[in-house]
């Protein structure tokens, strides 16, 4: 890890650290209305996110995706689309306070950072947005940046992972 990136990830923890509120998951993500979705900046990983979010559109109102803007024309879903690129992020390469600002600006319910492997940009991103309820993969720091993690399976199986996160998910919109 080079030394910005770590300047980054304690400059992140350490901000995120406040004040938890006791979270219903059950109620708050049943009632959910308003998903957003932070798309994976990895090819790979983006393309196996996508299943989470064609399966889990069903149960929202409302689908916002956060996406790098590089990748801007692989998000091809009946959604608004929230783009960043490099000048959304501050001189640790976190997101930028107008990033955070425009997030906070959406009213969502639930946040999804679909990022499988460690990103503390989408990471930061997920806890700063400002949602009843901010979901992610179980990685380093993620108790500071998630409400629920969903554990990843041993050997890393991403498509196994990605398939978890669509039951977690279903099984509280389904009951």
């Amino acid at each position: 890890m080079n030394i910005m990136r770590g300047i980054a990830s304690r400059y992140a923890v350490g901000t995120t650290r406040k004040y938890r509120r006791i979270i219903n998951f059950n109620a708050d993500i049943k009632s959910s209305q308003t998903a957003l979705f932070m798309m994976p900046r990895l090819s790979m990983e983006f393309y196996l996110a996508r299943s989470v979010v064609e399966s889990l559109m069903k149960y929202f109102g409302r689908i916002v995706l956060v996406v790098a803007d590089n990748m801007r024309e692989l998000a091809t879903y009946r959604s608004e689309v929230i783009t960043f690129s490099e000048k959304d992020q501050n001189f640790l390469r976190l997101p930028s306070a107008n990033l955070i600002s425009r997030l906070r600006g959406e009213e969502i319910d639930l946040a999804f950072d679909l990022s499988f492997s460690e990103d503390i940009f989408m990471s930061y991103l997920c806890r700063k947005s400002d949602t009843k309820v901010a979901v992610g993969f179980s990685k380093p720091n993620s108790d500071q940046f998630y409400d629920l993690q969903i554990r990843q399976p041993s050997g890393g199986d991403m498509k196994n992972a990605y398939e978890n996160l669509k039951n977690t998910i279903k099984m509280f919109k389904e009951k």
